[in-house]
């Protein structure tokens, strides 16, 4: 089944990202060659916590391999689809967060997603939270609050925050930042680290006199150290 049209009850992509969107979740379809290749691009400009939607029923066994791969790199949570047909052929030792059997309702599709995306954290627990003055990260549901207050950020302005924030003091040139947030097989140049840090900056700080993130002129980023 081609989850661009679920038969069961006409949704469609479109159906499926306005659904998913009120659950700040952002589903990125992955269904054919083309957007096996592509489809971590798109997880650098979700809107929300992304959910890598993986149609088993159009890709191979290669081609899964490569993605569940990918997204284990990078702690990304994979929601496959698979066809009531197929489900006895399903490869177990896949690495999947979890699965979901066409045709399917509304309901479930939305309770498995919101489970895929916590799932790929660990646990909730109050101490994991990273609490800098008046910014709050939370790693379990990539949520950002500043005086509680929740800040939408862009997958790749998270990771970089979540980096910066976990490790305060601590100096990251761009070609570090590049590799650790990007991947070594990202081709873009530095300019691309300085312009998700500024973006990054516009959402979070209100007070240019004391900022959360630092430049080391000539080097790269550090996040304020609480001394």
């Amino acid at each position: 089944m081609n989850i661009a049209h679920n038969k069961s009850n006409g949704l469609t992509r479109e159906n499926i990202c306005q659904l998913l969107a009120e659950e700040m979740v952002t589903p990125i379809f992955v269904s054919n060659s083309n957007e096996s290749e592509t489809f971590m691009g798109q997880v650098d400009i979700a809107e929300a916590s992304p959910l890598i939607v993986m149609d088993l029923g159009f890709l191979n066994r290669a081609q899964t391999s490569k993605i569940s791969e990918l997204c284990k790199e990078k702690n990304l949570p994979i929601l496959a689809i698979i066809s009531s047909e197929d489900l006895m052929s399903l490869d177990t030792d896949m690495i999947i967060t979890d699965f979901i059997v066409a045709p399917f309702p509304e309901e479930e599709l939305i309770v498995r997603s919101i489970f895929s995306v916590k799932r790929a954290t660990t646990g909730p627990l109050k101490e994991e939270l990273i609490n800098r003055g008046d910014l709050t990260i939370n790693p379990s549901n990539y949520e950002v609050l500043i005086n509680n207050s929740r800040i939408n950020l862009r997958f790749k302005e998270y990771e970089l925050l979540l980096l910066l924030a976990s490790n305060p003091g601590r100096v990251y040139d761009r070609a570090t930042l590049l590799n650790q947030i990007w991947g070594y097989d990202y081709f873009g140049g530095t300019r691309t680290v300085d312009v998700h840090i500024r973006r990054l900056r516009s959402k979070i700080e209100n007070n240019p006199e004391n900022p959360y993130i630092e430049t080391i002129w000539n080097v790269g980023y550090r996040f304020r150290s609480s001394s």
